[in-house]
């Protein structure tokens, strides 16, 4: 019984190691993101993310953009600009 109990609790310490690498990784990883997105964001959050949903839009449609297609554009950039 005695055996087994050691292994439990080494099991458990292993664990607890483990857990706490990920967390504190996370943390790292989260605080040097963060750091990256202040020291590189010279634009407009708003203007970033009008572009990734107008670039979702036109990958969801399956088609390029070409100046011929920005008229039909400004119905999937009023659409962005709503949400």
């Amino acid at each position: 019984m005695g055996q087994y109990l050691q292994i439990a609790f080494r099991a458990f310490g292993i664990g607890a190691i483990i857990v706490i690498v990920a967390l504190v990784s996370r943390q790292v990883y989260l605080r040097v993101a963060a750091e990256a997105g202040s020291a590189g964001g010279e634009e407009d959050p708003a203007a970033t993310m009008l572009i990734r949903c107008e670039a979702m839009h036109s990958r969801l449609q399956n088609r390029h953009i070409s100046e011929d297609a920005a008229d039909a554009d400004e119905e999937s950039r009023a659409r962005c600009m709503e949400s």
